[in-house]
């Protein structure tokens, strides 16, 4: 098993399967996938993408004097949940904010997920709120040790 940096191009098959379910492929492609501070990352199993996670830098009004990151498009493919991959690729994550000199990492948060991010350290802040055409989730959010 491999963890590595990715084109978002790469990993756009996974995020369909697993994020965009009967949506358009299109909705697969975010906004700022190819900015020069974005970074993909992937687990890589017998040449086979299995779990992948975007980060990019964003500040949040709600975390000011923060230089943060946001994570979005957090996938694993179903039969390889529950067995450490996500968590790999977080811990990962957390190192690459770091050494960009990042404090703060935070991200919406599906319901399903809530429980994942807790175990990492993430902390929800503030109400439930609905994101149109995906669903209920909570903003959480880990400060990075400098």
């Amino acid at each position: 098993m491999l963890i590595k940096k990715v084109k978002a191009s790469n990993i756009r098959k996974i995020r369909h399967r697993n994020l965009r379910q009967g949506k358009p492929y299109s909705t697969t492609s975010y906004k700022r996938d190819e900015e020069n501070n974005t970074f993909h990352l992937a687990c890589i199993l017998n040449k086979e993408l299995i779990s992948c996670a975007t980060f990019y830098p964003e500040n949040n009004k709600l975390f000011p004097n923060q230089k943060a990151y946001k994570l979005r498009g957090m996938a694993t493919d179903d039969k390889y949940r529950k067995r450490g991959i996500g968590k790999k690729i977080m811990l990962r994550a957390f190192e690459e904010i770091k050494k960009k000199g990042g404090t703060l990492l935070w991200c919406n948060a599906r319901l399903v997920a809530v429980d994942f991010y807790k175990k990492l350290g993430l902390k929800i802040i503030g109400e439930q709120f609905y994101i149109p055409e995906i669903g209920l989730h909570y903003l959480m959010y880990k400060k990075i040790n400098i």
